[in-house]
This record gives C-alpha cells, sequence and structure tokens, in this order.
C-alpha cells in the first residue's frame, strides 16, 4: 500500500511553487491567467480545489481570506500538476538514458547544437529516466514523495506514468500492474460506466443523420453569415460524419476515464470523484480508455486507437 506524505507538508510548497510560475493577467498581478494552456489550467484549478483562488473566465483570482478546505485534492493529481507546470515553464527536464536533453526538447527550448546542459540531478530508479529540476522544484518533489536522495521514489513510478516523459519509451502496457488494473476496470465496472461506454461506442444511422442536419446547418449559418464565396467546406457525407462523431466520441470516452478512474483505485467512488481534480491529456488514463475499449469492444477498433 502507497503512504503518501502529510498534506501539512506539501501544501505550502505547492501553492506557493504554483503562484510563482502561472501567468498574470495584468501587471498589478491580481488574477493568474491559464492562457488556455493545459498545465496553467491544472495549476488555477489545483489553486481553486487548495482553497486558495476562486474561479475566473481566464483562470483564478487570489481569495482575500484564502482556507484550505475540508476535503483536500488528490495528492496524486496535484503531483501531476507540479511536474506539468514544471515542464511547461522549463524547470523540469526530462532527459534520456545517457542524461542528455533530447533534440526535440532542445529545439522547443532554442538550444543552441552542441549547448552545454547541466546534469541530471535526479536519477533514474524505479523504471523511471533521469530529470533536471530546478532547485525550486526538486524540493517540492522532496516534500510530495517523489523523489528522495536524489532518485525517484517507487510512489513516483505510477505518477510519471501519467506524464508519459517521452525520452525515457516506457513500456506501461506490459507492465503486470497495468494488466492487473485492466482486468480490475473490466470486471469491476459499475453499470452507469458500463452504460456510458456502450452508448460511446455506437453510432446509429439515427445519430448519422442528426449530425448530417446539424452539420449542413452550420454550414449554412456561416454562409449567411460571411457570404457563401468565403466560406469553403468539403463535401458532407454520411461517412464523413460518422468519421467526425468517432473523433467526437474517442474524445468523450478519454474523459470519462480522466473523470472517473485511477490506477491506484480503479473506477472512483462518488467522494473520490469530487476529489479528483480534471486532469485532461492523462497518458494512463488514455491508454487504459483505449484497452478497456479493445477488449470489451473487439470489433469496434475504431475507438480503441
Amino acid at each position: 500500500m502507497i503512504h503518501h506524505p502529510d498534506p501539512a507538508t506539501w501544501i505550502p510548497p505547492v501553492i506557493h511553487l504554483i503562484e510563482a510560475n502561472l501567468p498574470v493577467l495584468d501587471r498589478k498581478g491580481e488574477e493568474w491567467d491559464h492562457m488556455f494552456t493545459t498545465a496553467y489550467q491544472f495549476g488555477c484549478e489545483a489553486l481553486i480545489a487548495l482553497g486558495q483562488a476562486e474561479e475566473t473566465g481566464r483562470g483564478a483570482r487570489p481569495l482575500t481570506h484564502p482556507r484550505l478546505p475540508d476535503i483536500l485534492p488528490r495528492w496524486d493529481d496535484i503531483c501531476v500538476t507540479v511536474l506539468s507546470l514544471a515542464s511547461q515553464c522549463g524547470l523540469l527536464s526530462f532527459r534520456l538514458p545517457d542524461g542528455r536533453e533530447s533534440p526535440e526538447a532542445a529545439a522547443w527550448w532554442g538550444r543552441r547544437e552542441g549547448e552545454v546542459m547541466p546534469q541530471p540531478n535526479v536519477m533514474a530508479a524505479h523504471g523511471l529516466g533521469p530529470a533536471r529540476a530546478a532547485p525550486q522544484v526538486l524540493s517540492v518533489f522532496c516534500a510530495l514523495g517523489l523523489v528522495d536522495a536524489g532518485q525517484w521514489t517507487a510512489t513516483a513510478e505510477p505518477v510519471l506514468w501519467r506524464e508519459e516523459p517521452r525520452e525515457w519509451n516506457l513500456d506501461i502496457a506490459a507492465d503486470p500492474r497495468f494488466r492487473q488494473a485492466l482486468e480490475r476496470a473490466i470486471n469491476e465496472m459499475p453499470a452507469h460506466i458500463r452504460r456510458r461506454l456502450d452508448r460511446l461506442v455506437t453510432i446509429t444511422e439515427a445519430d448519422v443523420t442528426e449530425g448530417l442536419i446539424r452539420r449542413e446547418a452550420h454550414q449554412e449559418g456561416l454562409r449567411a453569415e460571411y457570404g457563401a464565396s468565403r466560406v469553403i467546406g468539403l463535401p458532407l457525407t454520411r461517412e464523413s460524419v460518422r468519421q467526425g462523431l468517432v473523433f467526437i466520441r474517442i474524445h468523450d470516452l478519454d474523459w470519462l476515464f480522466f473523470s472517473n478512474w485511477r490506477l491506484s483505485d480503479g473506477w472512483l467512488s462518488p467522494s473520490e470523484r469530487k476529489r479528483a481534480m480534471e486532469i485532461f491529456h492523462d497518458s494512463l488514463a488514455m491508454r487504459m480508455r483505449r484497452a478497456v475499449v479493445a477488449q470489451l469492444y473487439p470489433d469496434r477498433s475504431e475507438f480503441s486507437g
């Protein structure tokens, strides 16, 4: 059983790190702007969930009298938030097994060819690769129990699965713990989740007809507003509409897992769902969605890709 650190240990440094690295909406710094960027959205949501801010249209606003809630957000979701924000801000660099920065990361940050980078200060352990974390991030990792004695802890492994750094080439689906979680997700699936899955992977002729009518009406609205000569769209067919519905349904399937499933708990209880943050782009949840759908609906491979 995994024992998480005392919240009193990690909450203050986590709040400080997030507040210090979110973009501000104006020079006064009275609001944080998530800029519709995943990591910043996570950061704003975390501050709200920790009773430090209130939601705004563009992010979050500090509360005059912040107070920790009686029910705290999930520790693992907070960990993913910190990892994502640190990576977004250039305060965390996942490294190749030999400690070098990947060419893709170097290009993203505009490094000069041959530029010497600091060596990793988080060593590979428990199936995870090396990384370089800024001092302020490393201290928060230690408080969260993700790093100890300069290397990743066993507790960190399933958390990093949700980030799945490309540099590490993790084979998560082959891990026995993933296989066990897959069996549990199928065998202990609540009835309302199964009904939702059944509906999402079923596209009826009526669904296609409704989608065709809706898309035709949308195009007509655009032509009326901007002029027919300025609105160019591909011809609508029942097959193109169906493919569009498949794309939307995959998105909805992913959200079903983002909101309702975690590796350590399986399908979340109602009380645990209230503690869960909206961690979208969760690589582990998407892997589990693909695996569950492939096993339950082998004849509908378009939904397990």
